[in-house]
């Protein structure tokens, strides 16, 4: 990077926002974001320099493009500059409050712009990106009332976007403060005497360096940079920079549709993360800004990618819902395995699934889905195997299946088979199996899949309603001393939460038998149910570690043929 295009110098925060300069936040930068907590660093800083008494306090780096001086496109501390913006107008509309129309009048010429006598606006010193400007310019810049604000922050009448709803809780939290602090020190110095105060610690004492770049590519590189030396920004972040940056002619198109993308509300790094190992190969979260940014140069490639991304964003965030309508046309037994997949919580098969999903007929991909629950079930869930092994696996399944469009279930298991546990390993790992409190879905679910087996038929499945159906240890969570007479050679803890201590119960006789012994139990609350894998409790007179191993060693016969694959 030539040396000879930047220039950084140390200077105040007065220096920065007064003068003749004028800042722009590009629209490829991300909208407002700052919450109660970054705002309140902020202000402590300026509280602390002053009471502290101290010459200075560094407040970090802002790097801007002067290649249209004098207006600077802010290239990074926008969030910083936009905060400190409105913390000027909150000091402006305080001093007017007060009276001193003069104070009020000298903040806003010199820190948020002139006053246009034709349209008796202020022109902004700073103008934000597509969607916060008319917003800030609107409510903010131009004096709006406290009361106004209050209502516009809580109303339900006004739709306001989330980024510039955090723009007016901006403005209401710092004038909480502000107004505490005139509470605090007013009646000792006097109220305009704090705002001066403030406006001067501002003026004088907040240092930042400013970067300034002609070249746009060094701006974007020294952004990088500041990123990876430890600012806040997610991968997406980085990525929508560069993809704006470089869209040039097409840039419109590319917003449309990456506000289309980000409407799905998707975990947007995980998501083109899964998106690229579908289709290119394998990158790791770190790696993935830098490998798009090598193979995406001009506009044509990144218009083309973010078109396929919003085609791809639509069949992933299906992939968290069973009710979306990607599925209508679909069966349920389809619904339900995505129902198990997000049961599970596994999302490193979704690169898999979104090749399928784009590349297999409408018949095939149910059975495709089908090899993923299985393969997960006994991979993850009951195994407990290394994940990390898998990626590259799904990765190359995924290719597999984009490039090849095979047209059996049994090819697709071919590319993955290497990760089935076999039925030995399976039932190994099923036997010692347990499940804390964090997972009685799971347990449930479980139960229910083994219930259906015990009955060979759907009629009676276990109700989903956890509120109706209880999931039940039989050895209770807290057992009375009753209970531990068949437990005096072990510790009773070691059994509570294995599947072989669990069952199915109807609520409402759960509720009756409570912490009961073995035998009140049986007789009031599992001869009563309707479902045989309770009803099976009852051939045991005793409840001890030999009767719990027993039956989880039966489970798992059995879920060795329920979660199955026969390729």
């Amino acid at each position: 990077m030539p040396t000879s295009s930047i220039d950084s110098r140390l200077m105040s925060f007065g220096e920065l926002l007064t003068g003749n300069n004028s800042y722009s936040v590009p629209s490829f930068q991300r909208d407002y974001s700052w919450t109660e907590a970054q705002i309140d660093q902020l202000w402590n800083d300026i509280t602390e320099t002053l009471d502290e008494g101290r010459s200075e306090h560094f407040i970090g780096a802002v790097v801007v493009n002067n290649s249209k001086k004098p207006e600077l496109m802010l290239i990074d501390g926008q969030q910083r500059v936009t905060t400190m913006s409105i913390l000027m107008c909150v000091l402006r509309n305080i001093a007017k409050e007060k009276g001193d129309d003069q104070l009020a009048q000298t903040i806003s010429n010199k820190y948020l712009g002139s006053l246009n006598l034709r349209t008796r606006k202020t022109e902004s010193k700073l103008v934000l990106n597509e969607r916060n400007n008319q917003f800030y310019q609107e409510y903010i810049v131009e004096s709006q009332t406290i009361t106004f604000l209050r209502e516009l922050s809580v109303s339900k009448k006004r739709s306001i976007d989330k980024s510039n709803k955090l723009i007016v809780d901006a403005y209401l939290f710092l004038y909480q403060k502000i107004q505490e602090r005139i509470k605090e020190l007013g009646k000792k110095v006097g109220d305009i005497v704090v705002l001066i105060e403030l406006e001067e610690c501002i003026r004088d004492k907040l240092v930042s360096i400013l970067i300034s770049v002609a070249d746009e590519a060094n701006s974007y590189l020294i952004f990088e940079t500041l990123n990876d030396r430890g600012l806040d920004l997610s991968v997406a972040d980085l990525l929508k920079n560069y993809l704006f940056s470089r869209a040039s002619d097409r840039l419109k198109e590319v917003q449309r549709k990456w506000e289309q993308i980000i409407s799905d509300k998707l975990d947007l790094t995980r998501f083109i993360r899964h998106y690229w190992l579908s289709k290119y190969g394998l990158v790791t979260e770190k790696d993935l800004y830098r490998k798009i940014a090598i193979e995406l140069r001009n506009s044509s490639q990144i218009f083309d990618f973010v078109s396929q991304l919003r085609e791809a964003a639509e069949i992933y965030a299906a992939f968290e819902n069973s009710q979306s309508p990607v599925w209508d046309s679909y069966n349920s037994d389809l619904k339900k395995d995505i129902e198990r997949l997000n049961l599970f919580k596994v999302s490193q098969c979704y690169s898999v699934l979104l090749a399928a999903k784009e590349s297999l007929t409408d018949e095939l991909f149910p059975k495709a889905l089908r090899i993923i629950v299985i393969l997960s079930f006994r991979y993850n869930v009951i195994c407990a195997s290394n994940p990390n092994k898998l990626e590259s696996a799904y990765s190359n399944a995924a290719r597999y299946i984009r490039e090849h469009k095979p047209k059996s279930a049994k090819h697709i298991f071919e590319q993955l088979k290497e990760f089935y546990p076999s039925d030995t390993e399976f039932e190994r790992a099923f036997v010692e199996k347990s499940f804390t409190a964090s997972n009685t879905k799971l347990a449930r679910y479980i139960l229910s899949e083994i219930n259906s087996h015990y009955m060979d038929s759907k009629e009676l499945i276990a109700n989903p309603n956890a509120t109706e159906l209880n999931l039940e240890h039989i050895l209770p969570q807290k057992p009375s001393d009753k209970w531990l007479v068949e437990f005096s050679k072990t510790d009773p803890n070691q059994y509570i939460y294995r599947l072989g201590n669990m069952t199915l119960l109807d609520s409402s006789v759960n509720r009756k038998v409570g912490n009961t012994s073995f035998e009140e139990k049986s007789a009031k609350a599992f001869s009563n149910s309707k479902l045989d894998i309770t009803r099976e409790i009852l051939k045991d007179s005793v409840w001890g570690p030999k009767q719990i191993e027993e039956r989880q060693k039966k489970m798992a016969k059995m879920a060795c043929q329920i979660w199955r694959l026969n390729y």
